[in-house]
């Protein structure tokens, strides 16, 4: 009797020890939260409370809402549409997206709340999360479609005049910066060719959210080179005495790419930062000049580098690094050993990120067989792409001067 007593008391301690552990584990700081979430490819972080959905854009009469959590690894994920009144399991991935798509009812109000709750019994804030969603009837495509060729049109007969008129005095970004960004951009670029889809849009609170996909090309006056590139991105309309007008613009541009920073209020989820052109009308935006001069004296014949954190050793073989420069027999090499890389006939400056993120061409583990001057070799590695352009060659040498010399940006 006296063993049933104590194992049952054992049983009884296990559980309090499992309950006690669970607790502090939710009791962890890490907090649960949404890096992102759209509505019908709108998103969410700049639209109002209120937002308004038209019938005529609503992929088979559906509202899908997407997203990404934050906070651990997340257990469940719930919609509500009817302000916590009923809740609806959304599908998730282990990487935290989610996705609910529901039929869309002309005139009904959605009262939409999101609630992510982690392995660990931790929940967001879904009142941080709150949007009232209606759907019109209303045919406003026509307007706002009207608006956005007429801008496109502008841009690409290069007719900075006419394409500031439809730019709102309220332009988010300074309507100064971008008025003298368009005009660098007619500069540093020639025979521009801008073409756009509207994926969705919504309306509340006197703006207009649109997602467009797009694609351009157009010559780079500097080198003479052509380039093209593509994707979605996101723009915000004020509504003037019934005429939309250019409120904001997220990356990747499509207008002022001279001055991306200044112009841009943030960077579309997922899309990347895009073409830009620096201070010289070079085309891939800023990037890094690095000298490793750190293994000039010694019996080296490797340098090793990493793309976050850069310098890492001087060796006399391979390995340990995200690459590394040699050339144990001519011609030089890099070496690397858990990317892949691929090759751009082309610099570094006037290669797009459309380009770079390209998964064809690829190759991988191994070197690049040999390294040249004017290329620029892409690699992707840990989910990033990092492009390389070498300025210096040889990178060894067995005279006592071991060193490269490159520039490098992540896209």
């Amino acid at each position: 009797m006296n063993k049933i007593k104590t194992i049952i008391a054992l049983v009884i301690l296990s559980a309090s020890i499992a309950d006690a552990k669970w607790w502090i584990f939710g009791k962890s700081k890490e907090e649960v939260g949404i890096k992102y979430m759209t509505i019908n490819s709108v998103s969410t972080d700049e639209t109002a409370s209120k937002i308004t959905l038209f019938k005529d854009m609503l992929p088979e009469g559906k509202i899908t809402i997407k997203g990404k959590a934050s906070g651990g690894q997340i257990g469940s994920v719930r919609i509500s549409l009817d302000g916590k009144a009923t809740w609806n399991e959304a599908k998730f991935s282990e990487n935290g997206a989610f996705e609910y798509s529901f039929p869309a009812e002309i005139g009904k109000k959605y009262e939409v709340l999101v609630e992510i709750t982690n392995t660990a019994g931790k929940t967001n804030k879904p009142e941080e999360t709150a949007k009232t969603i209606e759907i019109s009837q209303e045919n406003f495509k026509a307007k706002i479609t009207e608006t956005l060729n007429a801008i496109f049109e502008a841009y690409n007969l290069e007719n900075q005049a006419k394409f500031m008129s439809y730019v709102s005095d309220n332009f988010a970004g300074d309507k100064d910066f971008l008025e003298l960004a368009i005009k660098k951009d007619f500069n540093a670029l020639s025979d521009i060719k801008l073409r756009y889809s509207i994926n969705n849009f919504a309306v509340g609170s006197g703006k207009v959210y649109v997602s467009l996909t797009y694609n351009r090309m157009f010559f780079i006056n500097k080198t003479g080179q052509s380039s093209t590139d593509g994707g979605i991105t996101e723009m915000v309309f004020e509504i003037k005495d019934g005429k939309p007008m250019l409120y904001s613009m997220k990356k990747p541009l499509l207008f002022g790419l001279s001055d991306a920073n200044n112009v841009a209020t943030g960077e579309t989820a997922g899309a990347g930062a895009g073409i830009e052109l620096n201070e010289t009308g070079d085309l891939g935006g800023s990037y890094q000049t690095v000298a490793l001069n750190d293994c000039a004296s010694g019996s080296y014949n490797v340098i090793k580098y990493d793309f976050n954190g850069g310098f890492v050793a001087c060796d006399t073989s391979g390995g340990g690094s995200d690459i590394w420069f040699y050339n144990f027999s001519a011609p030089d090499k890099i070496g690397y050993a858990s990317a892949m890389h691929k090759e751009i006939n082309k610099s570094l400056s006037s290669v797009t990120a459309a380009e770079a993120k390209d998964m064809s061409g690829f190759v991988s583990a191994g070197n690049v067989n040999p390294a040249s001057v004017g290329k620029t070799y892409i690699f992707y590695i840990n989910n990033e792409f990092w492009g390389l352009e070498p300025i210096a060659l040889p990178f060894a040498s067995y005279s006592g001067t071991l060193k490269a010399s490159f520039k490098v940006k992540q896209f």
